[in-house]
C-alpha cells in the first residue's frame, strides 16, 4: 500500500511539472537577453519555440523588440518569494545572447555551423557558449563568457568579469 502511494505521487509530481511547461507565442528572433536572474537552455531544432519550463508567464514578461531581440524580464510584477525561472529555447540556430542582472543561458551543442556568435553579460550572470569560427564576447559590471573550441575571439571586458575557454 505505501509503495502505491508512493508511486501515485511520483506520478502527479511528475504530471503537474510536465503540465506546467508553458509555451510562449513569440515571432521570430534573432538575439536573446536574459533580464534578472534565471536560466537559459537553447538546443537545436526545425523552429524557433520558447517554452517556460518552470515559472510562468503571469510573472515573466517575454516579447520581440523591433531590433529581433527576445527580451525576457524574469519577475515583473509581484513574483513569490522563492520565485525560479526556467526557460527552453529551441532555435535551427544560436542567436547573439546576453544577460543583465543575473542569470545563466547555455547553448546546448549540435547546432548547425554559423559564422559567427555574440555573448554579453552586464551586472553579473555567465554565458556558455561553443562558437565554430568566432566569437564576440563583452562583459560589463562583472559576469562570465565561457566558450568550448578555439574561435577567434573579440572581447571587452569592463569592471570586472572574464572571457574564457572551458565550460
Amino acid at each position: 500500500m505505501r509503495r502505491s502511494l508512493t508511486l501515485i505521487a511520483a506520478v502527479v509530481t511528475f504530471a503537474a511539472r510536465a503540465a506546467a511547461a508553458e509555451v510562449v507565442p513569440v515571432p521570430q528572433f534573432r538575439s536573446v537577453e536574459l533580464r534578472g536572474g534565471g536560466s537559459v537552455t537553447v538546443v537545436p531544432g526545425p523552429v524557433q519555440r520558447v517554452t517556460i519550463v518552470d515559472g510562468s508567464s503571469q510573472f515573466t514578461h517575454m516579447r520581440v523588440e523591433r531590433d529581433g531581440q527576445l527580451r525576457i524580464d524574469t519577475c515583473v510584477d509581484q513574483c513569490p518569494p522563492s520565485y525560479r525561472l526556467r526557460v527552453a529555447i529551441q532555435s535551427p540556430g544560436v542567436p547573439d545572447l546576453a544577460i543583465s542582472g543575473g542569470g545563466i543561458i547555455v547553448a546546448e551543442g549540435g547546432f548547425r555551423p554559423q559564422p559567427r556568435l555574440a555573448a554579453a553579460v552586464n551586472g553579473g550572470g555567465q554565458v556558455l557558449v561553443r562558437p565554430r569560427s568566432s566569437l564576440s564576447a563583452a562583459v560589463n559590471g562583472g559576469g562570465h563568457v565561457r566558450y568550448l573550441g578555439s574561435p577567434q575571439v573579440t572581447s571587452a571586458i569592463h569592471g570586472g568579469g572574464s572571457i574564457s575557454p572551458g565550460l
